[in-house]
C-alpha cells in the first residue's frame, strides 16, 4: 500500500479540516449494518486477518482492503504454488510454542490440516552437518554440547539465556527493554564468549530471527529464537504450506483484493478510509475504527494524524531483505533434517536450507523433495536485483561449495525466486526500550489501532499473531465502551489464549 497525503498537525487526533460525519451519519451506518459495529482492517497480511477473524468473531462488521491479490493473502506466512509444490514465502518451521496460532488455527477450522513436524535440525561446522533434536530439552543440550566448537561457553548463553527469558513475552515485549542496549557482538565481548560460538551459535541464532548481523542485532533477538527451541514440545507445520492458515482465514472474511489504502482520518464519531480500487477511481468509507496492519514504513503516511514521536520512529525503522531459492526435485534428499543452518564461518551468503518435505509425510507431493536456500540479509540487500536464473546459480554454487543437498545439481523440476525487500524488521540495540515507551504512549482513546509484530513487539508470525489478538481485544473494549448497549453475545467470545515465550 502507498501512503496518501498528511494532515497539516501529524501530532493532533483531530486535525483541522477534517470534515466530521457526526453522530446522526455514524449511527445511520450502524443502523444499516445491522447495529454492529463497522471496523476496517489495511492489510491481509497474518496480523490484519486475525484483527480482522476476531473481531468478526466477537459481532463487528469488518471490511478488510489488501493491496495485493489473492496469491499474496498472509505477506509473510504465505505459500504460493508451484508445480505441485506449496513454497513458503517466509516462516516455514513453527514451534510448538506458538499457542496463540495453534488456538487461531482451531478457532478457524483448520487444525485437522496441522502435521506435527520433525524436530531434527543441523548446524554446520568444518562442512560437516551436525545434528540435534530441538523438542526435547535433554536431547537439544546433547547435541550443542558436541556441537559447540567451546562448550564451556554455553553455562553463560544458558544463565543469562534464564535471566533474559522472563522478559519474554509474544504480547509485549516492554519487559526486553532492560536487557537491551548492546548489540550481540558487544554482549560476546563483554562475556568473553570465544569466536567460534559467536560464529556457530550466536550468528545462526541472529539469522534465523532477523537475518542481519551480530555487529548490528541487539542483543536480545538470539535469547528469544533459543526460548522459541528449548523444551517447546518440537515444531509443526501446515499440510499445503504455512500459507494455508490465512488462506483459510480470508476464505471466511469479505477481503477486498488490489485495494490500495490512501489516507485514514479520525474524528470524534469515527474514521475516514480514502481507497483505491483496482479498476481506477477512488472510494471513501465510513466505519467505527481502522486497524492498520501495513508495514511500519507505510503507516505515518496513511495515518497522518498520527503522533511526531511514532512517526519518527517508524521511519527509521529498518527492515532486512532477502533472497530465496526454492528448488523442487524429483526426489528427497539423503539429508534427513528439516533445516541445517550455514553459519558465516562456513559461507559468507547463504544462511542455510529448509527442507519441508522431511518435516511431515504429505507436506509435498509423494517421492518429491522441496530444498528453499535463504541468502543473509546484507547479501540480500546487494543482489535482489539480478536476474532470476543469476540468483539460482548463486544458490548451486553456495550449496555446492557446502557440499549439501546435491541432488539440486542433478535433479531439479523446478526453481523459483522470491525477492522480498521488507522481509523482516530487525531491532537495533536499544530499540526495545523506544518500543517499551511507545507501546505505553498510544492514545487509549484513538479509533486507528495498530496490529503487527513489526510495531511494538518482533518481527515474527506468531508475535504478528499475539499482537492482532491484543489490538482485537482494544478494539473491542473501545467499541463497547462507546456503545455498550451494541455489545452481544458474541462479546463473550474468548481471545487467544495469552503465553509467553518468543518466536523462531
Amino acid at each position: 500500500m502507498t501512503g496518501g497525503p498528511r494532515t497539516t498537525r501529524p501530532d493532533a487526533l483531530g486535525a483541522p479540516g477534517t470534515p466530521a460525519a457526526g453522530p446522526a451519519v455514524a449511527g445511520a451506518e450502524r443502523a444499516a449494518s445491522g447495529g454492529r459495529p463497522h471496523v476496517i482492517v489495511a492489510g491481509a497480511g497474518i496480523a490484519g486477518l486475525t484483527s480482522a477473524f476476531l473481531l468478526q468473531r466477537r459481532g463487528c462488521r469488518v471490511t478488510v482492503l489488501e493491496s495485493g491479490g489473492p496469491e499474496e493473502v498472509g505477506g509473510r506466512m504465505a505459500s504460493v504454488r508451484r508445480d505441485g509444490f506449496f513454497i513458503d514465502t517466509g516462516a516455514s518451521l513453527l514451534s510448538r510454542r506458538y499457542h496463540a496460532m495453534l488456538r487461531l488455527a482451531e478457532l478457524a477450522g483448520v487444525g485437522d490440516r496441522l502435521l506435527p513436524s520433525s524436530d531434527l535440525i543441523g548446524l554446520m561446522r568444518d562442512r560437516r552437518v551436525h545434528h540435534l533434536h530441538v523438542g526435547s530439552l535433554p536431547r537439544m543440550a546433547a547435541g550443542l554440547l558436541r556441537f559447540a566448537p567451546f562448550p564451556a561457553d554455553l553455562p553463560k548463553l544458558m544463565l543469562d539465556h534464564l535471566r533474559v527469558r522472563r522478559s519474554l513475552d509474544w504480547y509485549d515485549m516492554s519487559a526486553a527493554a532492560r536487557h537491551d542496549g548492546e548489540s550481540v557482538a558487544g554482549y560476546a565481548l563483554r562475556r568473553g564468549l570465544r569466536p567460534g560460538t559467536v560464529d556457530h551459535l550466536l550468528d545462526p541464532l541472529c539469522m534465523l530471527a532477523s537475518l542481519q548481523d551480530v555487529e548490528r542485532t541487539s542483543s536480545v533477538a538470539p535469547f528469544m529464537l533459543l526460548n522459541s527451541l528449548l523444551g517447546g514440545g518440537g515444531l509443526f507445520t501446515f499440510r499445503g504450506g504455512v500459507g494455508l492458515l490465512p488462506r483459510l482465514l480470508a476464505a471466511q472474511l469479505p477481503v477486498t483484493y488490489h485495494a490500495r489504502v490512501r489516507q485514514v482520518e479520525e474524528d470524534a464519531s469515527g474514521v475516514r478510509v480514502t481507497w483505491r480500487p483496482g479498476d481506477g477511481g477512488e472510494r471513501t468509507e465510513r466505519a467505527d475504527a481502522c486497524v492498520l496492519a501495513v508495514p511500519v514504513s507505510q503507516a505515518p503516511e496513511l495515518y497522518g494524524q498520527m503522533g511526531r514521536e511514532f512517526t519518527e520512529f517508524f521511519r527509521q525503522v529498518e527492515y532486512t531483505g532477502s533472497v530465496h531459492v526454492a528448488f523442487g526435485l524429483d526426489r528427497p534428499t539423503a539429508e534427513r533434517a528439516v533445516m541445517v543452518n550455514a553459519p558465516r564461518a562456513e559461507h559468507p551468503a547463504l544462511v542455510g536450507v529448509i527442507l519441508p518435505h522431511n518435516t511431515a509425510p504429505g507436506r509435498v507431493p509423494e517421492g518429491r523433495g522441496l530444498v528453499m536456500a535463504h541468502f543473509r540479509g546484507s547479501w540480500s540487500d546487494r543482489h535482489r536485483d539480478l536476474p532470476e536464473d543469476r540468483l539460482v546459480d548463486h544458490a548451486r554454487a553456495a550449496l555446492r561449495a557446502l557440499r549439501l543437498v546435491p541432488e539440486t545439481e542433478n535433479h531439479t523440476v523446478m526453481t523459483h525466486v522470491m525477492r522480498p525487500g521488507e522481509c523482516v524488521v530487525f531491532r537495533r540495540p536499544g530499540d526495545y526500550r523506544e518500543l517499551a515507551r511507545l507501546s505505553r504512549a498510544w492514545p487509549a482513546g484513538s479509533r486507528v489501532h495498530l496490529a503487527g509484530g513489526d510495531y511494538f513487539t518482533q518481527s515474527s508470525t506468531h508475535h504478528s499473531i499475539c499482537s492482532a489478538a491484543r489490538t482485537a481485544r482494544r478494539v473491542w473494549e473501545r467499541l463497547e465502551a462507546a456503545a455498550p448497549a451494541q455489545a452481544g453475545p458474541s462479546a463473550r467470545v474468548p481471545a487467544l489464549s495469552r503465553t509467553k515465550g518468543t518466536p523462531s
